[in-house]
């Protein structure tokens, strides 16, 4: 397993310590700066793989030489949208246009054609969004993570660099905090699941938010009132879309079954097979997702870097976005912007 560099002596514990890391260097573009309040990115629909996607993207074009101008194309996990990506493609603004995509029945896209949520049809529609933009940088979270790993193994030549974010690989540990999360998997049962998951959305929008920020961060006062404000208006939008809850429960239960059809072992097989630069970033206190699987991703991938976040959980992209972009900046510097 190769690595980013020396450790970093930040405090155990503390949001901002990690190892194995280096520093951008004095001659690399510097990230644009954090702002927790800004609108966010617009987005238009297009057809890819039979589906109707939502894809956002940077408001205009960074303000750096052209030789930078690479896409970085963001995928976000299960239960959630391109919003996970706004701060992060902010910050990474001078290192690539950002493109976000809403995998197929999540945020504003639609259901994947004949409805079926499979590993294939939400692969399909990366690639097929990877088509329209010729390649790009990859970066993906939790279930994009494991995704874009897919994208990586079977079409080398439209991913340049690839970045995972606790990628859910297969993980069939007990944890009394991740079981609280299995619930939401019954909000595909007809009738019922689709009512609860209606009512959730429309009258308890801010507590489903505070529950989900609770699961998936350490810290999630640290995104700030207006990025809590646009996730509890997203919530109450995706309350209104009659395939919301089939979308969640049906990705839910291909995810799990891909975890346990013969331990995973596909999951690990296309794993070894992927030859795209891979930089792996975990936090310590991934509650949804074991950060013990860290090294064994890192080792799998040939030639993957890991990064380990202390005191971080399942959404580093989220919780602190300025040292996620630092490494991804060094990650896409490395292999030549």
């Amino acid at each position: 397993m190769g690595h980013l560099g020396r450790p970093v002596g930040a405090p155990l514990g503390h949001p901002g310590a990690v190892t194995d890391t280096e520093p951008l260097d004095e001659h690399a573009p510097a990230l644009a700066a954090l702002d927790r309040t800004t609108a966010l990115w617009p987005g238009r629909y297009v057809h890819a793989a039979g589906a109707r996607v939502f894809v956002r993207h940077t408001s205009d074009a960074p303000d750096v030489a052209t030789d930078h101008h690479h896409p970085i194309l963001y995928v976000h996990g299960l239960g959630g949208s391109s919003l996970n990506w706004h701060d992060l493609g902010e910050l990474l603004r001078p290192f690539g246009v950002g493109h976000a995509m809403d995998l197929p029945g999540f945020g504003f896209s639609e259901p994947p054609a004949g409805g079926r949520y499979t590993l294939s049809a939400l692969i399909d529609s990366v690639i097929a969004v990877l088509e329209m933009l010729g390649g790009a940088d990859l970066v993906g979270n939790s279930l994009g993570g494991v995704v874009v790993a897919r994208v990586a193994e079977q079409r080398p030549d439209l991913v340049r660099t690839l970045t995972l974010i606790s990628p859910a690989f297969p993980d069939i540990r007990p944890g009394p905090r991740r079981v609280t999360f299995l619930p939401l998997a019954l909000a595909g049962t007809p009738g019922l699941g689709r009512m609860v998951f209606g009512y959730l959305g429309r009258v308890r929008a801010e507590a489903q938010v505070a529950q989900t920020f609770r699961h998936i961060m350490v810290q999630p006062s640290v995104v700030g009132p207006v990025r809590t404000a646009q996730a509890v208006e997203h919530a109450t939008a995706r309350a209104a879309m009659p395939w919301a809850s089939a979308a969640l429960s049906g990705s839910f239960n291909t995810l799990v079954a891909s975890w346990l059809r013969l331990g995973g072992r596909d999951h690990w097989v296309r794993a070894r097979r992927i030859r795209v630069p891979t930089l792996v970033i975990w936090g310590r206190e991934d509650q949804l997702v074991s950060s013990r699987l860290a090294a064994k991703v890192a080792r799998t991938i040939p030639g993957a870097r890991l990064v380990m976040f202390d005191g971080v959980g399942h959404v580093s992209q989220m919780e602190v976005p300025e040292r996620t972009a630092e490494l991804i900046a060094a990650h896409l510097k490395r292999v030549g912007t």
